[in-house]
């Protein structure tokens, strides 16, 4: 049908423009269009979609309610929230509503194509983000001085989309696109070094072992792919580390600080008491962005420390690690749900690995998301806050590559 294959398309543009820093109105355009698409498409075809979602729900029952317990308890978080709670709403509205309405159409469409239009939307992402990261590197930094800083912010889509790549290689048959993806892969790596996100170059080594396990697990004749491979990618990882080392202090620095926290051991330190002593430890003070933590702590006279002011009032870098941010925010509630659902989540796509009756591409493609999980959330995570936007969109990708009633016609190898 040509109407789900045109929101397949403009789904697809959507979850590019939501993988990359820049072009925001490509995003927007893409998902109003969606979204008009689709209200047509539902209008036509009301009680399929509504059958697709049940389908859905029923497969997918406790993930479902985990997933539910969550949002809840941010949305509780925002009730009782410390101060005004409009300012969360918007904060929750901007975190959640668009990502929520694209699960909405992907889930509702059932299209075959959509599997792969949304696999190829993260893989153009991703060389999108490596080149136009290092053209406005090169832009500010024409004599290339590696002892200036690359945008951080590169690390945090690297970190995401650097699970994809490696699949990628094993479901990609034309050596022209692999010759691409390891060009794209190579200056990645210069990027990526040049954050100087130590989080991020730990997460990514983790994703590369935990990538290297799942592949023999999924299938053992990949032994000696996955050797070559892993030779061959920290070979070069470490010729480029080495070699922007030598020719960046900013970079000596960094590795020489080691697993100093920077700064982040002192937020915990002088922060976290102040929330155990006034903070709601049921709730938490509201999320799921920043208003309602700095007016927190500045109503409280928390050190003015990492951060900046604005105005009269001082805005505190939330750099805590992820699960204490949640319990901040959220509460004890919040940091449950949110643990119940993500190791439920994890167990399911580990579950899906290990079964013999599911194929190869869509073991991979469950790899790549779970191993994308676990290095956003739970070892980047482990330093640093991060985003709740990608729960949606990781749940989305999920469903859809594992329960497609298209499967056998859905796959997304490559001749």
């Amino acid at each position: 049908m040509y109407i789900k294959s045109l929101i397949s398309l403009f789904l697809g543009l959507y979850i590019f423009g939501f993988l990359i820093n820049g072009l925001t109105p490509l995003k927007y355009i893409s998902l109003y269009i969606a979204i008009i698409a689709f209200i047509y498409y539902f209008i036509k075809n009301k009680n399929f979609v509504i059958a697709f979602y049940k389908n859905y729900f029923l497969t997918n029952k406790v993930l479902f309610i985990f997933f539910s317990l969550f949002i809840i308890s941010v949305l509780l978080s925002i009730v009782f929230a410390f101060s005004d709670y409009l300012p969360s709403l918007k904060e929750f509205r901007i975190t959640f509503l668009n990502i929520s309405i694209f699960m909405i159409i992907a889930l509702g469409i059932q299209d075959k194509k959509l599997t792969k239009i949304l696999f190829y939307s993260i893989i153009f992402a991703f060389i999108f983000d490596v080149f136009v990261f290092a053209i406005h590197y090169i832009q500010k930094n024409p004599h290339l001085n590696f002892s200036i800083r690359l945008e951080r912010l590169f690390a945090n889509y690297f970190e995401i989309l650097y699970p994809f790549i490696l699949t990628s290689f094993f479901l990609f048959k034309k050596k022209l696109i692999k010759i691409l993806l390891s060009i794209s892969l190579l200056f990645g790596f210069f990027d990526l070094i040049l954050t100087g996100a130590r989080g991020g170059w730990v997460s990514v080594i983790t994703e590369t072992i935990l990538f290297a396990i799942i592949l023999i697990i999924i299938e053992t004749k990949y032994l000696k792919k996955v050797i070559i491979y892993s030779l061959i990618t920290i070979s070069i990882f470490t010729l480029i580390f080495i070699y922007v080392y030598n020719n960046s202090t900013f970079i000596q620095t960094k590795f020489k600080q080691g697993i100093n926290p920077n700064g982040r051991g002192q937020i915990v330190k002088t922060r976290l008491p102040i929330f155990l002593k006034y903070g709601n430890f049921l709730t938490g003070i509201g999320g799921p962005g920043n208003y309602q933590y700095n007016k927190f702590l500045n109503h409280y006279e928390a050190p003015k420390q990492y951060g900046h002011f604005k105005g009269k009032k001082f805005h505190y870098f939330s750099d805590g690690p992820f699960l204490l941010q949640i319990f901040y925010k959220e509460g004890i509630l919040g940091l449950i749900s949110f643990l119940l659902f993500s190791f439920y989540f994890l167990w399911l796509g580990f579950k899906i690995i290990l079964n013999k009756k599911i194929d190869i591409s869509t073991k991979l493609l469950i790899s790549a998301i779970i191993i994308s999980f676990i290095g956003e959330y739970f070892i980047r995570g482990l330093v640093e806050n991060r985003s709740f936007k990608y729960l949606i969109f990781y749940l989305t990708l999920f469903i859809i590559f594992t329960y497609s009633k298209e499967k056998s016609e859905n796959s997304i190898y490559l001749s």
